[in-house]
């Protein structure tokens, strides 16, 4: 595990607009708020960032202080009362994908308990040598497991997958088609819960990957 990690917010245009090295260094009512909803690190060295966002595209990168390296995870929550017409709509997570536990995992909770939600998931590959990733992952393959580990969907290529949860004629209605036939996408109508996104390359392959999770409009 990544020993030290340090967290940044920027937004759409690239600027840092939040940073924290260790989580207790926040605001005293910043480090209340954590305890009370009960996501204060364990770790004093881990990081928090408490922020209220306008609507818009924003980045966390995780690096490790003064250069260290490791296995680290970024999380966000949603803390707005559900009444309140603002959510988050997106999360989109990059990382290298390797084989056996080192894939690349994306995890989120649907709810609260009575509200169930459709959502998109990708594994996004090959395209992003068009943004100037090197080593990008040729051929992902995605699941989506329950609470309970089970794989409840699993695409390889999301055009031609003959498997019934590839829904491609439900992806590309929401605009959420991958730009590349070897990505892979599932839309699912999700009863509140936890859940499992998994990025794995085919046949054991490695590269850089992207793992994505969008709520969309019932169909």
């Amino acid at each position: 595990p990544l020993a030290d990690p340090v967290l940044e917010l920027h937004d759409s245009s690239g600027d840092i607009i939040a940073t924290n090295d260790n989580w207790p260094d926040n605001t005293d009512a910043d480090r209340q708020m954590l305890i009370d909803r009960g996501f204060d690190p364990r770790n004093n060295l881990e990081s928090a960032i408490i922020i209220t966002l306008d609507p818009g595209l924003y980045t966390a990168v995780v690096s490790g202080k003064d250069g260290g390296t490791g296995v680290a995870l970024v999380e966000i929550y949603d803390l707005d009362d559900p009444a309140v017409p603002g959510e988050l709509g997106n999360l989109s997570t990059r990382g290298v994908v390797g084989t056996d536990a080192n894939v690349l995992i994306g995890g989120v909770i649907v709810g609260p308990e009575d509200l169930d939600a459709a959502v998109v998931m990708r594994a996004i590959g090959p395209s992003l040598t068009d943004f100037g990733v090197t080593g990008a992952l040729a051929d992902p393959v995605l699941e989506l497991r329950n609470s309970d580990g089970d794989v409840i969907a699993m695409n390889d290529n999301w055009e031609t997958d003959p498997e019934p949860d590839n829904y491609s004629a439900e992806v590309i209605p929401a605009g959420l088609a991958p730009s590349d036939p070897s990505e892979s996408a599932i839309y699912a109508n999700l009863v509140a819960g936890l859940y499992t996104a998994i990025v794995s390359g085919k046949d054991a392959t490695t590269g850089v990957g992207l793992v994505e999770v969008y709520h969309v409009a019932t169909q």
